[in-house]
């Protein structure tokens, strides 16, 4: 009896302190407000420092290091590095370094690129031959990730990014998951593509879930203020009923429009247009921002991305020297304590 007793108290113990995590872990109060710096240079050695001020700069509190990996094609199996991949990281630890230097806090997001793709292939279509081997990989890699961003205090971490046809591994994942936290004290999510978040069976391992948020707002290359704000009020009910259900935070771990006309339609694709249409991009974070910014239960998003080019002739996501910076740096400055 007393062997029953102590079971039985011994489950209430652990489905009580399963409620209170979940709890706590929705009592989310911080904003995350920041922008990306992703490591686009083929030059390995590339010192990045500049951005790192430039970021901080513009008054976000954040940044967000992508580092990017390679494999062949959607179906290998080994995530593969060059001879001068070491430099990488060692740019990589340097921009952790100078990113908390500028008391700025920061987030990392892996991404997988494919070396040699066919058509328009891309990562969230991999599906590796050998499902053993590309996590074998994968973990080695994260890990790696995990113990520098213990060791420079890194406050967030992506498990992973748009992998869409790898996301129902669920077991994987949570092996992973538990790998991370061996190693890594820091908050974690998933970056899910704008498309295919709602089918996620790790959310409870998670802090947060990332969103891609590349959302095809209107049809029309010349869109109105007010059918691209339609079209975010619709957009958010559906996330936010999602957090709601789930009881999880979502952010947008990527929120980007290239500066080019009718990049309201398909965000996601930057080769959509080569015109040059500052306004537009404008709009969609004017809109954005106008729908979701004052919003008690907005929990952020990162703004994708900053290259040291940009100005009025630039088609690329930056915002530097475009008109979009001013709505950007101003929801910076709204947002600060």
């Amino acid at each position: 009896m007393q062997r029953i007793s102590l079971i039985i108290a011994g489950l209430l113990l652990f489905f009580l302190s399963s409620a209170d995590a979940q709890s706590n872990r929705t009592e989310v109060n911080e904003v995350i407000n920041g922008v990306t710096l992703a490591m686009h240079s083929f030059d390995y050695t590339y010192d990045y420092s500049q951005q790192v001020e430039e970021i901080s700069n513009l008054g976000a509190e954040w940044i967000q290091v992508n580092i990017k990996f390679f494999q062949e094609n959607i179906y290998s199996s080994r995530i593969v590095s060059d001879k001068g991949f070491e430099s990488y990281w060692i740019q990589f630890e340097n921009i952790l370094i100078k990113s908390k230097e500028k008391d700025l806090k920061v987030t990392i997001l892996p991404i997988i690129l494919l070396s040699n793709p066919s058509g328009s292939n891309w990562r969230g279509l991999i599906e590796p031959y050998d499902l053993d081997k590309w996590f074998s990989y994968y973990s080695k890699m994260i890990l790696r990730i995990a113990n520098l961003a213990e060791k420079h205090d890194v406050e967030m971490l992506t498990v992973g990014s748009e992998l869409v046809n790898l996301q129902q591994y669920t077991g994987r994942w949570e092996d992973i998951i538990d790998e991370i936290k061996g190693v890594y004290n820091g908050k974690l999510n998933y970056a899910a593509n704008w498309d295919a978040y709602q089918t996620l069976g790790f959310l409870d391992k998670l802090d947060y879930l990332g969103l891609s948020g590349y959302f095809d707002l209107t049809t029309n290359p010349e869109p109105s203020k007010w059918s691209l704000r339609s079209s975010w009020y619709r957009i958010k009910k559906e996330i936010l009923d999602f957090q709601k259900e789930n009881n999880i935070p979502i952010i947008f771990t990527e929120l980007g429009y290239a500066s080019q006309d009718g990049t309201n339609m398909h965000p996601w694709n930057y080769y959509a247009s080569d015109v040059v249409d500052l306004e537009e991009q404008k709009d969609c974070y004017e809109a954005f921002l106008a729908v979701w910014a004052s919003d008690k239960n907005f929990h952020g998003a990162i703004i994708y991305d900053w290259f040291l080019d940009g100005g009025p002739n630039d088609t690329g996501y930056t915002v530097k020297d475009k008109p979009a910076e001013k709505i950007v740096r101003k929801w910076f400055e709204q947002i600060r304590p």
